[in-house]
């Protein structure tokens, strides 16, 4: 099992000598891969339900600072040598899928080949409303975005005609030296649907061990059905970590005692899964966040 951790790029935590120093200090930790978050603007009195929230309100103000994710992990990628790079997730209707590919191409020759794309089709309307791109039957704008990024990278002379997008006649070079994995996020029925026929794995967030594998086993079904080696498919969950002395009593991932958490793991690594992605507690501040992954890492070796 690879551990991951999520970068401080949101908050009052964004400037670049905490950035680098944050991704750099959890590389000699050595943790796998270090990660970002896709959000753009945030729409004032926006009434799109957030999908992670019993309330469906978002959980952060409309006046967050927020680094952009594909430039961030550029510079990310400028100071770490080892770390993969990783998005969860990047909203593709967000985004032209030609450019998308340029950019992370890029990103992934920069890199040496680093780069994991987490993608989804997001959840704030108002959010693509101001960046000017169409929302109407975005899970169909998601597959074929997916599509065009794999055909623009992989193919001398791409082809690609969909519904909404067409590539022909066009190069888009330097490309990289092997296709980045892309990770599909969500956990309804139509993100499971995409990772099993599109995605080369699936990335699931907060989910317990219960809902995990019932998720899990039906991405496995799906990508049977579709003629896919389910052996191919990477799980990864991605969630916030929280070492406590007093026992959890709510069942979640990576928050509770040391036994709590190591128990957790073992469940997960039992049911397949490759990759954890944990949110540092960042809001104790940045020596806070970078002690408590360091605590975690010293518990991984013993796991």
């Amino acid at each position: 099992m690879e551990f991951g951790v999520h970068l401080p790029h949101i908050g009052p935590w964004h400037d670049g000598d905490t950035l680098r120093r944050f991704a750099v200090g959890v590389e000699e930790m050595g943790y796998d891969s270090v990660w970002v978050s896709d959000h753009i603007v945030f729409p004032l009195g926006a009434e799109s339900r957030y999908p992670y929230a019993d309330s469906g309100d978002f959980p952060l103000p409309a006046a967050v600072p927020w680094l952009e994710p594909v430039t961030t992990l550029t510079f990310v990628a400028g100071v770490t040598s080892r770390v993969r790079l990783g998005t969860s997730i990047l909203v593709l209707p967000y985004r032209n899928p030609v450019l998308n590919a340029k950019a992370l191409g890029n990103l992934a020759v920069l890199s040496s080949d680093r780069l994991i794309v987490g993608v989804g089709a997001g959840w704030l309307r108002e959010e693509a409303e101001a960046l000017g791109m169409p929302w109407d039957e975005r899970g169909r704008r998601t597959d074929e975005h997916i599509e065009v990024l794999r055909a623009l990278w992989t193919q001398e002379d791409p082809k690609f005609e969909g519904k909404f997008y067409r590539v022909e006649g066009v190069r888009c070079e330097p490309r990289p030296t092997q296709a980045p994995p892309v990770w599909v996020g969500g956990h309804e029925p139509p993100s499971l649907r995409r990772a099993a026929r599109l995605g080369d794995g699936w990335h699931a967030y907060r989910l317990g061990p219960e809902e995990l594998a019932a998720g899990w086993r039906k991405v496995q079904s799906l990508a049977r059905e579709a003629g896919r080696d389910t052996e191919a498919l990477v799980l990864s969950v991605r969630g916030p970590l929280s070492i406590t002395e007093a026992a959890n009593d709510n069942v979640e991932p990576f928050i509770g005692t040391v036994e709590q958490i190591s128990e957790m793991l073992r469940r997960y690594q039992e049911m397949g899964v490759a990759h954890v992605v944990f949110e540092p507690p960042i809001m104790a501040g940045i020596d806070a966040a970078l002690a408590a992954m360091e605590r975690f890492k010293q518990l991984a070796e013993h796991l």
